[in-house]
């Protein structure tokens, strides 16, 4: 059985992807003195690395960003890593999955808790994210994640996959507040900000079991602090496009 306390975060760098790996190494490092939390960042990101950590650390959760289809997802440089029936997608049994992918919560998904997966999250339909500076250095680039990536900061808790997805939706509606009626509602582009927070909030999907903890012990309180900046454009998770300022696939 895989080991409680032992996460995989699978983490690429290029083709936007750096905004989510950077969230989630800030979380990965409030947590490291807490649970075994193996990173494979950029280049590490690759097919062969993911299964040898897997197999190795056989962990009780895995997370990965990524660019992804219905039926796929991609890692690094959008190399293929799993795809519906194919051999990985069993590999995945008996752990708790977030896979931050357009689109795979249509068929990937179902497809990894038919194969035995505890549990699976992901996006149903495109997942946007918001651009300008350096990935992030502003509120505006952290904004969608920090809602998103409150699954992994519930679940290294010590909460249930039920629990993780509650505070996940809740966590998007907060960040709507911050940019309607909070800090943010006198920035230019708030309403921008709002629109993608409230599409990602609606294809955030759960499947599976909700009764699932991946920690052997309790877990502590985080807290993520981020400066504020502005925004110009957003993009998406997809497989081989990304939304600009004129909402037009490239």
């Amino acid at each position: 059985m895989p080991n409680k306390g032992t996460a995989v975060l699978i983490l690429p760098s290029q083709h936007y992807l750096e905004y989510g790996s950077c969230v989630m190494d800030k979380i990965a490092q409030q947590f490291k003195d807490k649970l075994k939390i193996i990173e494979l960042r950029g280049s590490d990101a690759n097919p062969s690395g993911i299964d040898s950590a897997i197999q190795n650390n056989d962990p009780m959760f895995v997370f990965g960003v990524g660019h992804g289809n219905v039926n796929i997802y991609t890692v690094e440089c959008m190399t293929p890593y799993m795809q519906v029936c194919d051999n990985r997608t069993r590999m995945m049994a008996n752990r708790v999955i977030h896979l931050n992918s357009c689109l795979t919560a249509q068929q990937l998904g179902p497809d990894l808790v038919n194969k035995g997966a505890l549990t699976y999250y992901g996006n149903y339909m495109e997942f946007y994210l918001l651009v300008r500076g350096p990935p992030c250095a502003s509120k505006f680039e952290t904004t969608v994640f920090d809602a998103e990536y409150t699954v992994e900061k519930s679940l290294f808790s010590g909460k249930t996959t039920g629990q993780a997805q509650n505070d996940r939706l809740k966590a998007y509606d907060d960040e709507i507040k911050y940019w309607t009626n909070g800090p943010g509602a006198s920035d230019p582009e708030a309403p921008i900000a709002v629109q993608v927070l409230t599409i990602d909030k609606n294809i955030a999907k759960m499947l599976g079991k909700d009764n699932v903890t991946i920690t052997s012990g309790g877990g502590v309180s985080p807290a993520l602090l981020y400066a504020m900046a502005a925004l110009t454009t957003f993009a998406t998770f997809g497989y081989v496009s990304y939304i600009g300022t004129k909402h037009k696939k490239v």
